[in-house]
């Protein structure tokens, strides 16, 4: 797999661990675009996890996705919604 990849709505990804199964956003997405992966053909079974309420933990998404062929997690922080 590749070291990075962008990706459609999300844009560049990085390889995420030794496994080289997993990418991790390099900047938090939007929640109103994370709401768009379900849409995507390449993208599917999106989780999403809550922020903490003292902020320590931020609001992430986990989800399948098979992009030009490859099958991998694609994982990151949730931003505010874009304008």
């Amino acid at each position: 797999m590749k070291s990075s990849i962008n990706l459609p709505l999300v844009g560049i990804a990085r390889r995420d661990g030794a496994d080289g199964v997993a990418y991790r956003t390099v900047t938090p997405v939007p929640i109103d675009v994370v709401s768009g992966l379900v849409r995507e053909s390449w993208c599917s079974r999106i989780a999403v996890t809550d922020a903490s309420s003292d902020g320590q933990w931020p609001a992430e998404f986990r989800a399948m996705c098979v992009y030009e062929s490859q099958p991998f997690v694609l994982t990151g922080l949730i931003g505010r919604r874009s304008n």
